[in-house]
């Protein structure tokens, strides 16, 4: 974070940010003039940025150079440090770990000694407690002796031992078995399991993609009814060209979203791990990632992963970004016969250039004959309900939502379960504060001649106070809590607003929370080296806003509010709170190293996102 030495030798009364609004008020004892001491030592290239940036809040000739370095400072960190992939030869051949005969023989490019596996096998990482997380839920670890936390499982030869469960389950467990099984039932993605085969962590998992969809999609052999805009046969819309209604046996599924806690798509850091920390944490509604329309067309694998539902998610969407009618229409026969989502969010407020420039995110606002033929085509193929996603307009000066609404509800789209409103524009990104009267402003707009869609607000909800402020303060909206990047920071948030109180959580605690997110992370990517490089990556990209909490202790005035930017020098109630506080990528690679292990000696961490609303 850049630093204003001339502020920071001020007293707390007198520091100022410029803007009130963006200054955090901590109490004095709390408040240091330079790096707590408690902190381990930075490395050298760290310490040489730090003093750059001091000198860059100079004032005088290098005003035009900070001007510049701001602007580097937007969008995403562009070749960011990525980890050396394990070579094939040096893993073992799964089908050997399950016992079974390896199909390729010779010719498989993964190792069939497990003996000589066994001579240099890694120890355990010795931090994940309990051991392997898969082992202890399921009885069975499918990566064998390559879990690097199998101690439990895996004997001195390298066999992989299966835990045999008791036949006596509980009438709680036999209820959830049953839930999940119904799930599956609707499900063709689930494969088929053996009666006798163990049960394993996806069996709590369902919207698989299949090898047979897959190679379908990829050599484009599916079926779809839904002719392409091009094909010189579709002489109607894209949407009327969908002979796919839903089966009129089938009772459309309406969410009720009033009264609920909503942890909204949140991209790369809103994975499954993390929407499972927040279950924990008492949210009722929780949605998958975004997920772009052509990558799930062509049977991208990565793409389809976003669209995984666990057990826990009771009331679970997924948000899709595309530009054109047609692709709505097709990838909606897919999720309707393919997965099991109780909505399906559309995204009209993604700020990225990458889709805005294909007419997708944000750009679709203005599309208005395409975004019809979208909403027409998906409402006609699917019995979930439906939701749009927008943000204010283009420019914060010409806002048009107020009118888009109003448009939509004229269309009568069956199924149309909300319209959700971010209360910034799309060039303000996540700038400056949401506007909540707008937002409200957009209701009030709807025409009583058609039934009303109701409106959910979003935008820096970061405490119950907000909520009551921003939502219960406006009746009209929908009395939804629609969290963001406020999950991110306070993954205790859902709670903090149904017990109607700040939680002034400790550090241990908060510990805790990571070390869960560990636990499922090593379910959800793996437990072996890959699945512990995926694990520690998204644990850090989490930790770049997780840094932001100041402890409900450590404050002046209550409560802290999304963008306010704290002192640069802060030191906590004990070290470990400290080091939470710490912005600096190396201080979280300690905590990273707290839960899952020591990271190679070479080991580098740029997270995706910058934060230019908070650091700028």
């Amino acid at each position: 974070m850049a630093t204003d030495t001339s502020k920071e030798n001020s007293t707390p009364s007198t520091m100022d940010n410029g803007d009130a609004s963006f200054s955090l008020k901590v109490k004095p004892e709390f408040i240091l003039k330079e790096r707590a001491s408690s902190l381990p030592p930075l490395p050298s290239p760290v310490a040489e940025d730090a003093r750059g940036d001091e000198r860059d809040n100079g004032d005088g000739d290098d005003r035009d150079a900070n001007r510049q370095r701001r602007k580097k400072k937007r969008g995403q960190n562009k070749k960011r440090p990525r980890d050396i992939r394990q070579d094939d030869s040096e893993k073992i051949c799964m089908a050997i770990m399950r016992g079974d005969v390896c199909p390729y023989n010779d010719g498989c490019r993964f190792s069939h000694d497990v003996k000589a596996y066994m001579a240099t096998r890694p120890a355990d990482i010795a931090e994940v407690e309990g051991g392997c997380p898969n082992f202890i839920n399921h009885g069975f670890c499918m990566y064998g002796a390559m879990c690097r936390v199998g101690g439990n499982h895996i004997t001195k030869t390298g066999e992989n031992v299966t835990q045999k469960k008791s036949d006596e389950v509980s009438e709680q467990e036999n209820g959830v078995i049953e839930e999940i099984e119904k799930i599956q039932s609707k499900c063709p993605t689930v494969t088929e399991k053996k009666q006798d085969e163990p049960k394993t962590y996806e069996r709590d998992v369902v919207n698989h993609l299949t090898k047979d969809l897959q190679i379908q999609l990829r050599k484009n052999k599916y079926p779809f009814l839904c002719k392409r805009h091009y094909e010189k046969d579709s002489k109607a819309s894209a949407a009327s060209s969908s002979s796919t209604p839903i089966d009129k046996l089938k009772t459309r599924k309406l969410i009720d979203f009033s009264n609920k806690v909503y942890v909204a798509p949140l991209t790369t850091v809103g994975n499954l791990p993390f929407r499972r920390i927040m279950k924990d944490y008492d949210a009722d509604i929780t949605c998958g990632e975004m997920a772009v329309v052509t990558n799930l067309l062509e049977g991208k694998a990565s793409e389809w992963a976003l669209l995984k539902r666990h057990k826990c998610e009771d009331v679970f969407g997924i948000q899709l970004a595309a530009a054109h009618p047609d692709q709505y229409t097709r990838v909606s026969e897919l999720i309707e016969k393919y997965t099991d989502v109780d909505f399906v969010d559309l995204n009209l407020g993604c700020p990225l250039d990458l889709l805005c420039n294909k007419g997708a995110g944000a750009a679709l606002m203005m599309r208005e004959h395409k975004l019809k033929g979208a909403l027409e085509g998906m409402s006609a193929n699917m019995s979930c309900s439906i939701t749009v996603k927008m943000r204010t307009g283009w420019d914060m000066n010409k806002p048009f939502a107020h009118q888009l609404v109003p448009k939509i509800q004229s269309w009568g789209i069956d199924g149309l379960a909300a319209v959700m409103i971010h209360g910034r524009s799309r060039l303000q990104r996540y700038k400056s504060e949401a506007n909540w009267e707008y937002i409200s402003s957009v209701q009030r707009s709807a025409s009583s001649e058609h039934p009303m869609i109701p409106v959910i607000g979003n935008g820096d909800i970061f405490s119950y106070a907000e909520y009551e402020e921003k939502v219960l303060g406006h009746p009209n909206l929908s009395q939804t809590a629609m969290l963001g990047r406020g999950a991110l920071i306070k993954p205790w948030l859902p709670r903090e607003i149904k017990e109607k109180r700040n939680i002034d959580i400790s550090a241990s605690e908060r510990l805790d929370i990571l070390k869960s997110f560990v636990r499922y992370g090593l379910e959800h990517w793996g437990s072996d080296q890959q699945g512990v490089n995926n694990t520690r990556r998204f644990l850090l990209e989490w930790l770049s806003f997780l840094h932001r909490y100041v402890p409900v202790g450590l404050l002046e005035v209550l409560p802290q509010k999304m963008n306010q930017r704290p002192p640069p020098h802060m030191m906590g109630r004990n070290d470990l709170e400290t080091l939470f506080m710490s912005p600096l990528c190396s201080d979280w690679i300690k905590i990273s190293e707290m839960v899952l292990g020591p990271v190679p000696e070479d080991f580098q961490f740029e997270p995706k996102h910058k934060a230019n609303s908070y650091n700028g």
